[in-house]
């Protein structure tokens, strides 16, 4: 006996998958739209004609000009940290982890384009303090888990006192790499790669001596 099919429910599925569909082309306008004409060229009107929709269907998925902007922050961020990033085992040794951290982190979230049209749209929310703070908690769980694959991946940096920090350092450093693209090509990029792999190697060593690292004191 075949199965009976309900139009209606295949009516609100389908609708449904419209809807969903149509989301994705914003979201996906909006990011390209953001890359080649920056936040403020990213209007209303902009979107929906590099979406092809109207302005109505714009307004009618999203609210505002800043709810996009969340859901676009929210899918970038989904897709980096989330989807591409392939971590090495811990088990491989300290050197060959180390590089395909630093260069899997490189290519799968600082480099491509997607990484800047976040920053043009965390900078172009700098005024508007709701907006800010939601993206900054995005940014925090993102961050937190990276960070806590670190420490998967380098249990021996996560026996230091400081790993967080370390982490961070290293983090901190590759968004810079990723940020300066903002002003042309950085010809140094590779070798700063490389001195991140070796720093990355460096921090997760043993001290050479029970002698704890003292702050030099500032002088007056």
């Amino acid at each position: 006996m075949s199965p009976r099919i309900f139009p209606d429910k295949v009516a609100r599925r389908t609708q449904a998958d419209r809807s969903e569909t149509t989301r994705q082309q914003l979201i996906s306008a909006t990011i390209d739209v953001v890359r080649d004409r920056s936040f403020h060229g990213a209007s209303v009107a902009e979107v929906s004609k590099s979406a092809g929709v109207t302005a109505g269907a714009f307004q009618h998925h999203f609210g505002s000009k800043a709810e996009l902007m969340m859901e676009v922050v929210e899918e970038i961020l989904r897709g980096d940290e989330l989807g591409t990033m392939r971590w090495p085992d811990s088990t491989r040794p300290l050197p060959e982890r180390a590089r395909a951290t630093i260069e899997g982190l490189w290519h799968a979230v600082y480099e491509p384009d997607r990484f800047l049209v976040a920053w043009q749209v965390y900078f172009g929310c700098a005024t508007d303090p709701v907006l800010l703070e939601r993206m900054q908690q995005m940014r925090s769980a993102a961050g937190k888990l990276i960070a806590d694959r670190f420490m998967d991946t380098f249990p021996e940096l996560a026996r230091r006192a400081d790993a967080q920090t370390q982490v961070s350092l290293i983090l901190s450093a590759l968004r810079g790499l990723g940020l300066i693209r903002m002003f042309g090509d950085n010809p140094q990029a590779a070798g700063q790669l490389e001195a991140l792999i070796d720093l990355l190697v460096e921090r997760c060593q043993p001290p050479s001596s029970g002698i704890p690292f003292l702050r030099k004191k500032r002088l007056s």
